[in-house]
């Protein structure tokens, strides 16, 4: 991995690399896979900023972060299904951390928040650092106009973590 000086582009081997999200070509079946609610999408693309991972022209990941006054908070980040378990959230939350560190003002934490029933979500999370600070019952159910379903169960909880930065 190497940082491209004139693109600004994280560059992997094998015409992978990590860049800056553009709001002319949004990856919406990923977004809207993360989170199904367009309305919510839009609204923190239009205030975020983000990252996008790019393999030889195909978009295979996003991430969406909002900076505030106190925390920086990690709106969505997808991976394309047919590339999940390769690295691809992994690479993309670090690199964002990264980012993060540079930004940083008065942020004192970042947060994410995710479904209860997100087994390898909450995996990654916890791998990079992040701990559980909340869980709001039901969140999904009172606040998503369809049901979700993730591995096969209903998607009522939401997970609140944290990690320093």
């Amino acid at each position: 991995m190497m940082k491209n000086k004139q693109s600004g582009k994280t560059e992997y081997a094998g015409e992978k690399s990590i860049v800056t999200l553009d709001q002319s070509t949004l990856p919406w079946s990923l977004l809207l896979d993360a989170d199904p609610e367009e309305e919510n999408v839009q609204r923190y693309i239009d205030q975020g900023s983000g990252f996008i991972w790019r393999a030889e022209n195909d978009i295979q990941g996003v991430i969406v972060f909002l900076t505030n006054k106190l925390v920086f908070e990690i709106m969505n980040l997808a991976v394309a299904p047919k590339v999940q378990g390769q690295g691809i959230g992994y690479a993309l939350l670090t690199h964002t951390l990264k980012e993060m560190k540079q930004l940083k003002t008065t942020q004192q934490q970042v947060i994410i928040r995710t479904g209860s029933t997100s087994s390898a979500a909450l995996q990654l999370y916890k791998k990079i650092g992040f701990l559980e600070i909340s869980r709001e019952k039901d969140y999904f159910v009172k606040n998503y106009k369809q049901p979700i379903y993730e591995n096969g169960q209903r998607l009522r909880d939401q997970v609140t973590l944290a990690k320093k930065i």
